[in-house]
């Protein structure tokens, strides 16, 4: 059998040109692979972002936002100002804060940040449990008196003259009250309170007052006289807030007022 050597590598020539034509593809498709990669972004790694400082606030959904001051640790302690007076109780507010003091001899007087106490002594700061004053450039402070001291009944004259809007602040403050948010309205959240008025009434630490015979703290506040009304029920319902849950408690105010009126500068 005689075979074509012409024809035969004729074939041979075309098969191996095919498959150079394929591998060419191949490399083809490979390299515009490592193109198409090459020219996608590459993911930048992760970077913690720093927390910035938080320069402002908004308390009880207040309009307008409070900004924040430099406001020296609770704990720092500071010089006792000499002042002839005694810090009856703080009061702690979205829009403000105040104090209560008792000079030797006066009623008792509330106070604001930027008022003059007595000679150099101005107030400029108010914290939960004390107040700092500024005497002749240093800072110093003013503890506030233990509750179960300010309920000791004392002598003092007439004050029948006396602006009772300032009665409210000190009649809160002798509860260690502070203001707080429940549900959209304002209550009264007790502290420290002393053995003794535990004893009178089912007021525990830690309670928020609500209401006052069916009227909020707000109202009790802009109104003192009317909870100065109160002094002779001997079963006056107080709603407070207690772990959560609104109760009921009945307050014998007859007996709390005996001890409170008479260090406000009233008569019970």
């Amino acid at each position: 059998m005689k075979v074509d050597l012409n024809n035969s590598q004729s074939v041979i020539r075309t098969i191996l040109l095919g498959l150079m034509g394929v591998l060419g593809v191949y490399l083809l498709l490979i390299i515009t692979d490592i193109l198409v990669e090459d020219s996608e972004p590459q993911p930048s790694p992760l970077k913690r972002v720093t927390s910035g400082k938080i320069i402002q606030w908004n308390w009880f959904g207040g309009e307008k936002a409070a900004m924040v001051t430099q406001v020296v640790q609770q704990g720092q302690s500071l010089q006792d100002a000499k002042i002839n007076a005694d810090l009856l109780g703080v009061m702690l507010s979205a829009q403000n804060a105040s104090a209560t003091l008792k000079f030797k001899g006066q009623a008792e007087k509330v106070y604001q940040v930027g008022d003059k106490l007595s000679g150099s002594l101005e107030l400029v700061e108010i914290q939960a449990f004390r107040i700092i004053v500024l005497e002749n450039g240093v800072r110093k402070q003013v503890l506030m008196k233990k509750p179960d001291v300010i309920m000791q009944t004392e002598t003092v004259s007439d004050t029948s003259g006396r602006d009772v809007q300032t009665q409210g602040f000190a009649l809160a403050n002798m509860f260690g009250a502070v203001p707080v948010n429940v549900s959209g309205d304002t209550g009264f959240k007790i502290n420290n309170l002393s053995t003794e008025v535990k004893m009178m009434a089912d007021i525990r630490d830690g309670d928020v007052v609500l209401q006052v015979d069916g009227l909020s703290v707000q109202d009790l506040m802009a109104n003192p006289v009317k909870m100065m009304s109160y002094s002779a029920a001997n079963s006056l319902p107080v709603t407070v807030m207690r772990n959560g849950r609104e109760e009921t408690i009945y307050v014998n105010a007859a007996s709390l007022s005996a001890k409170m009126l008479p260090t406000l500068g009233l008569k019970p």
